[in-house]
């Protein structure tokens, strides 16, 4: 039998069933919904990986993900009610439990309930966020990640939908930093968001780690946009912090650690542990489920709860200023000067990776040495579908038991 022909970048952007990394993502859990978002007693539509679903929590709080249609009629079971447990189909009343079992025909004088059956999906909670297994037989172990689980002030922000592929959220390097953010860093005085730095990267037992280093030409300190900010290689690397360091736990999550943003807090030596969950939606859209952990307790941490209560207010209008923006009706530095650094990073991220299209729109790239990250998680992408289509074995990955912060903070 031939070996099935070696794929390309672009072969990873479509995401349904049966494509190569629609494939591959199927293989394990994925975040589907922040869990303050779905009340009992409630059911939604839910699209994910190319695929529509039905997400309910029944009465008793449990969350359940079935398929998106009632298999009688076809209705999306979405627009029907949640009884206990069990969600009913409003067209006909045909009620399914939790499992997917047909448990109610009242139209039919002879039922036949128990011959009929929805798809059903194993489902979690965690960190603030359900998380569902939509592939195919026994799931996988859950992974619960170490950093998220010590104490302080655990927060799931709303849930972004970009309109464009996952890869454009996977290829947002470290290197952009200094760059698509310095309206918010000069706004901010944040200087060190301004410093330049070059990433290398290495493979692990959960994917792959970057790490950063101050940007020089020999001997010079060149550091940042303009002047040197501190006159001294050894100063800007001591700015750089806890940010030094990302990993990546394949195949769609990362772990990264930055100073806070939240208003009131953007001075101090706060630090974020943030884990980031990049979900494809389908083959245009892609949503980041991104959960924070900063380590506060007590009245800090009422005053930092309520601080990013404001963002997520703010949450509500930045998409329409980040389309402002990409229409030439305002820049980035027309941005109002009392919204959060966080909502500003966001609007920023938004227009680079929207602009971008797919990589069949782009044409071709130019890659350099500055995109060592990008470079190397594609090929660890590549090495690993392409291993999974030829039924070859695959990098068992595995998350570390303890947290990757550093200096025990």
């Amino acid at each position: 039998m031939a070996r099935p022909k070696a794929l390309c970048l672009a072969d990873l952007e479509p995401v349904g069933p049966g494509t190569p990394a629609g494939r591959y993502l199927r293989l394990f859990w994925q975040p589907v919904m922040r869990a303050k978002d779905l009340a009992p007693g409630r059911a939604k539509p839910l699209e994910m990986l190319g695929e529509k679903f039905t997400i309910y929590r029944g009465q008793d709080g449990a969350p359940h993900v079935v398929a998106h249609r009632c298999p009688h009629r076809g209705t999306p079971l979405s627009l029907g009610w949640v009884e206990g447990d069990a969600i009913r189909c409003r067209y006909h009343g045909w009620k399914f439990d939790g499992t997917g079992q047909c448990i109610a025909q009242p139209n039919e004088d002879r039922p036949f309930s128990q011959k009929i059956t929805l798809a059903s999906y194993p489902v979690r909670e965690y960190a603030g966020l359900i998380f569902a297994y939509l592939g195919d037989g026994a799931p996988p172990t859950f992974r619960q990640y170490p950093d998220l689980d010590r104490p302080g002030v655990l927060i799931a922000d709303p849930v972004e939908v970009l309109p464009c592929t996952f890869w454009n959220r996977f290829d947002n390097d470290h290197g952009h930093r200094h760059w698509v953010h310095r309206a918010t860093a000069q706004r901010l005085g944040r200087e060190d968001i301004l410093i330049l730095h070059h990433e290398t990267a290495e493979e692990t037992a959960y994917g792959w780690k970057g790490t950063r280093s101050v940007k020089g030409r020999g001997g010079d300190a060149e550091t940042s946009y303009g002047e040197v900010l501190s006159g001294a290689k050894a100063e800007a690397e001591r700015a750089m912090g806890l940010a030094r360091v990302t990993h990546w736990f394949m195949p769609n999550a990362r772990l990264l650690f930055q100073r806070s943003r939240a208003k009131g807090f953007e001075h101090r030596e706060v630090w974020d542990s943030k884990v980031v969950w990049t979900v494809p939606v389908n083959d245009a859209a892609h949503a980041t489920f991104d959960v924070t952990l900063t380590p506060l307790e007590g009245a800090d941490a009422r005053a930092y709860a309520e601080a990013r209560a404001q963002q997520e207010q703010e949450a509500e209008t930045r998409w329409d200023l980040a389309e402002a923006i990409l229409a030439g009706e305002m820049t980035l530095e027309d941005l109002p000067g009392d919204i959060s650094g966080y909502t500003s990073f966001t609007i920023e991220d938004y227009v680079t990776q929207v602009g971008q299209g797919s990589l069949a729109e782009r044409g071709p790239e130019h890659l350099a040495m500055g995109d060592e990250g990008p470079i190397f998680h594609r090929r660890l992408w590549l090495r690993e579908v392409n291993a999974m289509m030829a039924s070859q074995p695959l990098a068992d990955w595995r998350l570390p038991a303890e947290p990757l912060l550093p200096n025990g903070k």
